[in-house]
């Protein structure tokens, strides 16, 4: 089931040359975020990007990062990019309506900007959110395209002040909702996505707007998560510049590549100049404001039209989201040789790939076609058991929730939500027998015995 690193084949990129055509003058961009890993990698893609011209950048109160310390990780961030020229803003600390938040030590470490270490810049007090995207969107040569990748707190509260500024809009990209897919805030809440969530008002009223939005939620997210094989190749080219060696301190500091995150808002950058990678849409939706259900995307008749992101082509993301970071470098993306996945339905799940590896690091898939949430644990016998016993085990459980017997011990584990699919790092260094479960709830399941030596 572990597959070896060192195995993996490799595939490179090629061509011909494509005739000569003018280059178009690139799209006016102005952005909204939350300063999350994701948002880190989204900037820097965008401003790796010959074909986009980042115009400012608003740091939402609201979102995952608090400011003036979100402000001051984005100033440097934007230094070490090559562009400390561009105006930085402090978004509004609360919501438009309500008190949703996200958890204080998730802000604690995007404060922190998850490990990373940048450059100090000089301090600078941070101007207004709505003052900064204004001038941004004034300043652009043409109508610019907003892309909000946290909630929607900032952009409501522009159109509110000003509304004549949506004559400067050619359209909003945003990272947010779920329409057809289970939402991931957590019990309570099961259809809702953070950024909806946290501001329901904002998201409503943005959509209701009349600006053409398009909306990249978890539909689409859902498969592009964030796996160890573009990590490989940001070490093996993370010289190539900045915005590459960022992305991979990034990555490694916060331990992202090894699985349980997406690219949530790298895709969402990635619908406004390679809306190729992904596929859209035409739907009426609604945007739920009160009770346990606020900020749940609902399709409706009453609704109104928005382009929604319904899935994505994984590799051919993968593939422009590391030529933007490489800023146009030739590159080789790792592939597995003999992939491992682990696929789970309601009904059971079940398992592809090698049952005797070398002791070592490697990688597997989860792929999750149910509607339940799964988690699988990976972990080694002792005291002389077999698979034959731990089946068994299973057995005796029934319909009451997985405990590891004494024999079992856990090596490694994570969950994979309804119609998504995660890349796993594991470390199997000491010979011996091992064994895959996968658990939902009131059902148990011994997937597959991988024998170490």
């Amino acid at each position: 089931m572990v597959v070896l690193l060192a195995g993996l084949v490799v595939a490179g990129c090629g061509g011909h040359a494509a005739p000569h055509r003018a280059a178009a003058p690139p799209t006016p961009v102005v952005v909204t975020t939350d300063m999350s890993t994701d948002d880190v990698l989204a900037l820097l893609y965008l401003l790796g990007r010959r074909d986009v011209d980042v115009r400012a950048v608003a740091v939402s109160g609201t979102g995952l990062a608090d400011c003036p310390a979100g402000a001051r990780n984005a100033r440097a961030l934007l230094a070490v990019a090559g562009r400390p020229d561009l105006p930085v803003g402090c978004g509004r600390a609360d919501p438009l309506a309500g008190a949703n938040a996200f958890p204080p030590e998730w802000r604690a470490r995007a404060d922190e900007l998850f490990g990373l270490d940048l450059p100090p810049v000089p301090r600078a007090a941070p101007r207004r959110a709505v003052d900064v995207l204004r001038d941004g969107l004034a300043a652009a040569d043409r109508r610019a395209t907003v892309l909000v990748l946290g909630p929607m707190t900032d952009l409501a509260q522009l159109l509110r002040a000003d509304p004549q500024v949506r004559s400067r809009i050619g359209a909003v990209v945003a990272m947010g909702g779920a329409v057809g897919v289970p939402g991931n805030v957590g019990p309570g809440h099961e259809r809702s996505e953070w950024n909806l969530w946290i501001d329901s008002v904002a998201a409503r009223e943005v959509l209701r707007s009349g600006l053409p939005v398009t909306l990249v939620g978890l539909d689409a997210t859902n498969d592009v998560p964030a796996t160890v094989y573009p990590w490989l190749a940001l070490r093996r080219y993370h010289y190539a510049g900045a915005p590459a060696t960022a992305a991979w301190d990034l990555m490694t500091a916060s331990g992202m590549y090894t699985g349980g995150q997406y690219f949530w808002d790298p895709l969402a950058a990635t619908a406004i100049v390679r809306p190729d990678v992904l596929r859209f849409a035409r739907k009426r939706i609604d945007v739920v404001t009160t009770g346990p259900d606020a900020g749940r995307v609902i399709e409706s008749a009453g609704g109104v039209a928005v382009r929604v992101a319904t899935g994505a082509n994984r590799s051919a993301f993968e593939r422009q989201f590391l030529d933007a970071l490489m800023r146009g470098g030739r590159i080789v993306i790792p592939n597995p040789g003999r992939q491992a996945v682990v696929r789970c339905a309601d009904s059971g799940c079940s398992y592809t790939g090698p049952r005797r590896t070398p002791p070592g690091q490697g990688g597997f898939d989860t792929v999750n076609d149910g509607a339940r949430s799964f988690t699988y644990m990976l972990g080694r016998l002792t005291e002389g058991r077999t698979v034959a016993d731990l089946r068994g085990y299973v057995r005796g459980l029934g319909a009451r929730p997985w405990r590891p017997p004494v024999w079992f011990s856990t090596q490694a584990s994570g969950a994979t939500p309804p119609h998504s699919s995660m890349t796993w790092m594991v470390s199997a260094n000491v010979p011996g027998d091992m064994a895959l479960v996968a658990t939902m709830p009131a059902q148990t399941q011994v997937v597959t015995a991988v024998a170490v030596g």
